[in-house]
Protein backbone atom coordinates (compact mmCIF):
# COMPACT_ATOMS: atom_id res chain seq x y z
CA UNK A 1 0.00 0.00 0.00
CA UNK A 2 2.84 2.17 0.63
CA UNK A 3 3.96 1.60 -3.15
CA UNK A 4 0.98 2.98 -4.46
CA UNK A 5 0.59 5.94 -1.92
CA UNK A 6 4.57 6.73 -3.42
CA UNK A 7 3.65 6.67 -6.85
CA UNK A 8 0.75 8.85 -6.46
CA UNK A 9 2.59 11.45 -4.79
CA UNK A 10 5.34 11.14 -6.96
CA UNK A 11 3.38 11.35 -9.81
CA UNK A 12 1.34 14.67 -8.56
CA UNK A 13 4.70 15.77 -7.99
CA UNK A 14 5.79 15.86 -11.40
CA UNK A 15 2.47 17.12 -12.71
CA UNK A 16 2.58 19.88 -10.33
CA UNK A 17 6.53 20.65 -11.59
CA UNK A 18 5.43 20.35 -15.32
CA UNK A 19 2.19 22.69 -14.54
CA UNK A 20 4.77 25.23 -12.79
CA UNK A 21 7.45 25.16 -15.34
CA UNK A 22 5.06 25.24 -18.33
CA UNK A 23 3.25 28.11 -16.58
CA UNK A 24 6.55 29.97 -16.18
CA UNK A 25 7.73 29.66 -19.56
CA UNK A 26 4.29 30.68 -20.61
CA UNK A 27 4.71 33.61 -18.68
CA UNK A 28 7.90 34.37 -19.79
CA UNK A 29 6.38 34.27 -23.35
CA UNK A 30 4.30 36.44 -22.58
CA UNK A 31 6.17 39.38 -21.55
CA UNK A 32 8.94 39.03 -23.66
CA UNK A 33 5.90 39.60 -26.01
CA UNK A 34 4.35 42.32 -23.89
CA UNK A 35 8.58 43.85 -23.87
CA UNK A 36 8.59 43.74 -27.85
CA UNK A 37 4.86 45.64 -27.93
CA UNK A 38 5.68 48.46 -25.98
CA UNK A 39 8.99 48.94 -27.55
CA UNK A 40 7.16 49.09 -31.04
CA UNK A 41 4.35 51.15 -29.38
CA UNK A 42 7.41 53.88 -28.06
CA UNK A 43 9.00 53.67 -30.85
CA UNK A 44 5.97 55.00 -32.91
CA UNK A 45 5.27 57.20 -30.45
CA UNK A 46 8.69 58.57 -30.50
CA UNK A 47 8.18 58.99 -34.20
CA UNK A 48 5.09 60.64 -34.39
CA UNK A 49 6.21 63.22 -31.81
CA UNK A 50 8.85 63.92 -33.98
CA UNK A 51 6.82 64.70 -36.65
CA UNK A 52 4.33 66.71 -35.04
CA UNK A 53 7.31 68.93 -33.40
CA UNK A 54 8.78 69.69 -36.61
CA UNK A 55 5.26 70.57 -38.41
CA UNK A 56 5.06 73.00 -34.92
CA UNK A 57 8.31 74.39 -35.48
CA UNK A 58 7.69 74.62 -39.75
CA UNK A 59 4.17 76.62 -38.39
CA UNK A 60 5.87 78.82 -35.64
CA UNK A 61 9.03 79.73 -37.25
CA UNK A 62 7.48 82.40 -39.83
CA UNK A 63 4.98 84.00 -37.58
CA UNK A 64 8.32 84.02 -34.70
CA UNK A 65 10.59 85.74 -37.64
CA UNK A 66 7.86 88.47 -38.62
CA UNK A 67 7.43 89.23 -34.67
CA UNK A 68 11.03 89.76 -34.41
CA UNK A 69 10.95 91.90 -37.34
CA UNK A 70 8.46 93.83 -36.37
CA UNK A 71 10.08 94.51 -33.19
CA UNK A 72 13.28 95.39 -34.91
CA UNK A 73 11.62 97.86 -37.31
CA UNK A 74 9.42 99.66 -33.88
CA UNK A 75 12.38 99.52 -31.71
CA UNK A 76 14.78 101.11 -34.54
CA UNK A 77 14.13 104.87 -33.91
CA UNK A 78 14.87 104.64 -30.41
CA UNK A 79 18.22 102.71 -30.87
CA UNK A 80 19.39 104.98 -33.17
CA UNK A 81 18.45 108.08 -30.46
CA UNK A 82 20.06 106.24 -28.03
CA UNK A 83 23.08 105.58 -29.88
CA UNK A 84 23.35 109.38 -30.52
CA UNK A 85 23.08 110.06 -26.94
CA UNK A 86 25.61 107.79 -25.47
CA UNK A 87 28.31 108.55 -28.11
CA UNK A 88 27.87 112.28 -26.66
CA UNK A 89 28.08 111.18 -22.87
CA UNK A 90 31.42 108.95 -23.89
CA UNK A 91 32.65 112.26 -25.63
CA UNK A 92 31.81 114.30 -22.76
CA UNK A 93 33.02 112.01 -20.05
CA UNK A 94 36.51 110.85 -22.71
CA UNK A 95 37.48 115.60 -22.61
CA UNK A 96 36.87 115.03 -18.70
CA UNK A 97 38.50 112.02 -17.50
CA UNK A 98 41.20 112.09 -20.69
CA UNK A 99 43.90 114.82 -18.45
CA UNK A 100 42.93 112.67 -15.69
CA UNK A 101 44.23 109.15 -16.47
CA UNK A 102 47.18 111.13 -18.55
CA UNK A 103 48.00 112.27 -14.82
CA UNK A 104 47.18 108.94 -13.20
CA UNK A 105 49.80 107.65 -15.50
CA UNK A 106 52.96 108.49 -13.46
CA UNK A 107 51.64 107.12 -10.16
CA UNK A 108 52.86 103.84 -10.16
CA UNK A 109 56.53 105.22 -10.32
CA UNK A 110 55.45 107.90 -7.66
CA UNK A 111 53.79 104.82 -5.15
CA UNK A 112 56.68 103.09 -6.13
CA UNK A 113 59.18 106.08 -4.35
CA UNK A 114 57.27 106.88 -2.49
CA UNK A 115 56.92 103.19 -0.83
CA UNK A 116 59.99 102.40 -0.85
CA UNK A 117 61.06 103.93 3.14
CA UNK A 118 58.33 101.48 3.91
CA UNK A 119 59.68 98.81 1.92
CA UNK A 120 63.16 98.83 2.65
CA UNK A 121 61.74 98.70 6.44
CA UNK A 122 59.74 95.73 5.82
CA UNK A 123 61.87 93.73 3.47
CA UNK A 124 64.95 93.24 5.37
CA UNK A 125 62.59 91.60 8.00
CA UNK A 126 61.34 89.02 5.44
CA UNK A 127 64.69 88.61 4.30
CA UNK A 128 66.34 87.23 7.43
CA UNK A 129 68.60 90.41 7.54
CA UNK A 130 67.89 92.28 10.66
CA UNK A 131 70.73 94.54 10.74
CA UNK A 132 69.64 96.03 7.45
CA UNK A 133 66.37 96.82 8.49
CA UNK A 134 65.56 100.25 7.55
CA UNK A 135 68.92 100.48 5.32
CA UNK A 136 68.79 102.68 2.01
CA UNK A 137 71.15 100.58 0.90
CA UNK A 138 69.50 97.36 1.14
CA UNK A 139 68.85 95.88 -2.35
CA UNK A 140 67.09 92.42 -1.47
CA UNK A 141 66.87 91.25 -4.93
CA UNK A 142 67.32 87.99 -6.50
CA UNK A 143 69.85 87.48 -9.34
CA UNK A 144 70.69 83.90 -10.70
CA UNK A 145 69.18 81.84 -7.36
CA UNK A 146 71.42 84.68 -5.03
CA UNK A 147 70.52 87.45 -3.00
CA UNK A 148 72.04 90.74 -3.32
CA UNK A 149 71.34 92.11 0.25
CA UNK A 150 73.48 95.58 -1.11
CA UNK A 151 76.76 96.68 -2.76
CA UNK A 152 78.68 96.63 0.30
CA UNK A 153 78.16 93.89 1.89
CA UNK A 154 76.68 91.30 -0.85
CA UNK A 155 75.89 88.18 1.46
CA UNK A 156 74.85 90.70 4.40
CA UNK A 157 76.98 92.16 6.92
CA UNK A 158 79.36 89.83 8.85
CA UNK A 159 77.98 91.08 12.37
CA UNK A 160 74.33 89.96 12.31
CA UNK A 161 73.16 92.94 14.45
CA UNK A 162 75.13 95.74 12.94
CA UNK A 163 76.12 97.17 9.36
CA UNK A 164 79.10 99.73 9.63
CA UNK A 165 77.64 101.25 6.37
CA UNK A 166 73.84 101.48 7.58
CA UNK A 167 72.13 104.17 6.09
CA UNK A 168 68.64 105.62 7.78
CA UNK A 169 65.99 105.32 4.68
CA UNK A 170 63.92 107.74 7.11
CA UNK A 171 64.90 111.71 6.44
CA UNK A 172 67.23 113.02 9.28
CA UNK A 173 65.15 115.76 11.06
CA UNK A 174 67.08 119.63 10.66
CA UNK A 175 69.41 120.32 13.07
CA UNK A 176 68.87 123.29 15.06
Amino acid sequence: MDDWSKQFFNAFGTAVQDFTQQLSEDTERWLDELTEQLIHASDVLLETTDQWAEQVQEVIDPEIDRIVDELNHAVAPWRSTLNTQVDGVVDQLDEILGPLVTGLSGIDQWFEEVSSPINSTVEPLLQNYPACVGCRNFCGQTYGGNTLVCAMHPFGPEEERHCPDWDSVWPQPPTL
